[in-house]
């Protein structure tokens, strides 16, 4: 088949940023740009570095990284400046010393503060760039675990009970017995989480978490199933998946547990759930993704307790696209390829 690269979209992916999450972000990035349509898109590579600089990323070096986060280095790159703006009939463009590069849409894949907190969605939205996926105010309220939760809670759907602490308050008094869990409110891949067991260990995972965000999360330990849903598209036509389910083998679901010792966490695929409760599962987390105002793709995690009540753990707005990842595992089973969802993602965004 001829490709006719005139008619191709330019797609701008921005990978790696400077939270902690920066190494899960270039595997994801890697993943996606494997499954990528090049009969369709074709890929502009930007790795932000941790220290914020941009550079053009060369594809090759991205896809030799390895998949275990704490061995990722992150490739080298020439420098370079995005020109968001359309100038005289000419797109939006990455600039080098000697060569531009014009784009039609952006993909951010970028994990944490700096990238699913709406600050790169504003740039581009501000600029009438197309992004994939939410926009400025679901990005920033779905990046807030604790504003997640008060609009979700005001709208009558469960959620975990949570306390919210600003640095320099007070602790407050717990509502609950221990476990409880420690959280920054603005973070990612349960970085800064503390599964805490005594008063003594509280105040010591507090500091921990406030090295981290300057408002952390206590929250009860659920005695209940981890439940994951995918879900794609927009206010008028979205896709639930089928629920996965995380069993731990540790404490909890750590960064470790994640993405690194892959025999500490057991993930089913689909859950077993009785049809009744998977269809409530399921409009509970359409629900969720519309009053968080979502767009495009939100993966959606829930504690499943014995009452057999689903109660909201957090929602993320950039998912994980890693070979573990759970998101497009569970769009498979709702029927979409790996590819079919990267390019659903894409021309969801499109504007022509």
């Amino acid at each position: 088949m001829e490709v006719n690269f005139l008619s191709m979209k330019k797609v701008l992916f921005l990978i790696g940023g400077r939270s902690g999450e920066h190494e899960i972000s270039l595997i994801s990035g890697k993943h996606v740009l494997k499954a990528l349509d090049r009969k369709k898109f074709e890929a502009i590579i930007v790795i932000i570095q941790k220290n914020g600089v941009m550079t053009l990323a060369n594809e090759a070096d991205l896809q030799k990284l390895p998949d275990n986060p704490k061995e990722v280095r992150t490739p080298a790159g020439e420098t370079i400046s995005i020109r968001p703006f359309s100038f005289k009939d000419q797109k939006p463009c990455i600039l080098t010393e000697g060569k531009s590069y014009p784009f039609d849409l952006a993909f951010p894949i970028l994990h944490g503060p700096g990238g699913e907190d709406g600050t790169i969605q504003g740039l581009f939205e501000f600029a009438n760039v197309p992004v994939v996926g939410c926009g400025v105010k679901s990005s920033a309220i779905c990046m807030d675990k604790a504003m997640t939760k008060i609009l979700c809670k005001e709208a009558e759907l469960p959620i975990v009970p949570f306390l919210q602490l600003y640095r320099g308050e007070k602790t407050p008094e717990l509502a609950w017995d221990f476990p409880v869990f420690v959280k920054p409110a603005h973070l990612g891949s349960s970085l800064g989480v503390s599964k805490v067991k005594t008063q003594a260990a509280l105040e010591k995972a507090l500091a921990e978490a406030f090295a981290l965000d300057t408002k952390i999360m206590i929250e009860p330990a659920i005695d209940g199933r981890e439940i994951e849903i995918a879900v794609f598209g927009s206010r008028d036509k979205l896709t639930a998946s089928p629920a996965g389910e995380i069993k731990c083998k540790t404490e909890f679901y750590s960064y470790d547990a994640k993405y690194v010792d892959l025999d500490a966490a057991e993930l089913i695929y689909p859950a077993p759930l009785e049809p009744k409760k998977l269809q409530e599962l399921q409009e509970i987390s359409k629900a969720i993704f519309k009053t968080l105002d979502c767009n495009g793709m939100a993966r959606i995690d829930f504690f499943y307790t014995k009452k057999g009540e689903f109660l909201l753990n957090e929602v993320n707005t950039i998912p994980g696209f890693t070979p573990i990842s759970m998101y497009p595992k569970l769009m498979s089973l709702a029927g979409m390829s790996y590819p079919e969802l990267i390019t659903g993602l894409i021309e969801s965004s499109s504007k022509d």
